[in-house]
């Protein structure tokens, strides 16, 4: 897991970006929810700061909504 995860533009190894920090709270010990895209299918979801390294596309690549 990588701390630069949670700078906006990082991309993971399964070619999601992220977009930057909203102003929700996440769900996982304090977060926030990150606005995340998929590369290949353009889908936009949130996810938690400390999922954002892991992160598959809902939409195209079976990952958690």
């Amino acid at each position: 897991m990588g701390q630069d995860s949670t700078i906006p533009g990082y991309l993971n190894k399964n070619n999601q970006r992220n977009l930057g920090r909203t102003e929700e709270k996440g769900t996982d010990h304090g977060q926030w929810l990150y606005s995340m895209e998929c590369q290949k299918c353009k889908f936009k979801y949130k996810a938690n700061g400390t999922d954002i390294w892991l992160r598959k596309c809902p939409n195209c690549q079976g990952g958690r909504p």
